[in-house]
């Protein structure tokens, strides 16, 4: 009997951190735990900045309609397709005057050729998601999905882009458009769960710190225990 308890005290709490493992992301997000808290990572403001230098971003006076709001506090990053085959950052700029906005909606734009523009600045109130545009960096890419493909170039540049918007907030979640607003964008094409796989991969790897993670999963445990 004695051993059977002896048993059951190991079975179980390796069989709960399995489990723990295997569904680490779904505990995360349902807890909001930001990815670079989740996976411990310690970014300096240097190298931040060193990251943001890399992604060369291409700075735009858009001359907004309005005052902008700065009350964004983002915790999520949300894509976006241009719905267009071409289309500019100024001419998006203009139509989304056009609408009655401010300005372009997007904090970010990638054109085809990988190349980052600037919309918005990040603090800024965005335009581009219903409900979610005080706390949400919105990055739109060049191109209607549900006919093409994002280019290499775009992907490459969503990645590094990406990475440092997570490092640098309390981002939670990367999701599309869709994800939480009846609509197509980012269109079929966009591969979403790649992407974020493979942002994810590139957090979890920048400075890796195998033990935190296994500890903070293990505090999860006992809070769902204690629940």
């Amino acid at each position: 009997m004695k051993l059977n308890k002896i048993l059951l005290l190991i079975i179980i709490p390796i069989s709960a951190l399995v489990i723990l493992v295997l569904f680490k992301e779904n505990l995360r997000s349902y807890f909001k735990i930001s990815y670079r808290t989740f996976y411990n990572v310690n970014i300096s403001y240097d190298d931040l900045e060193l990251l943001e230098k890399d992604l060369n971003i291409i700075y735009r006076d858009y001359k907004w309609k309005e005052r902008l709001e700065l009350t964004n506090n983002p915790n999520k990053i949300i894509y976006h397709h241009s719905a267009r085959g071409e289309w500019s950052p100024e001419e998006i700029n203009e139509y989304h005057k056009s609408k009655g906005w401010k300005g372009i909606g997007y904090h970010y734009y990638i054109r085809k050729d990988g190349s980052i523009y600037s919309g918005r600045p990040e603090n800024a109130e965005g335009a581009h998601t219903k409900g979610e545009n005080n706390s949400s960096i919105g990055i739109c890419l060049e191109g209607n999905f549900e006919d093409e493909y994002p280019t290499e170039e775009q992907l490459e540049s969503l990645y590094k882009l990406s990475l440092y918007t997570s490092l640098k907030y309390d981002i939670y979640k990367i999701i599309g458009h869709r994800d939480v607003y009846k609509t197509l964008c980012p269109g079929e094409n966009f591969p979403i769960e790649d992407i974020r796989d493979k942002v994810i991969t590139l957090i979890e790897n920048y400075n890796k710190k195998e033990w935190f993670t296994l500890l903070l999963i293990m505090q999860i445990f006992y809070i769902l225990l204690m629940l």
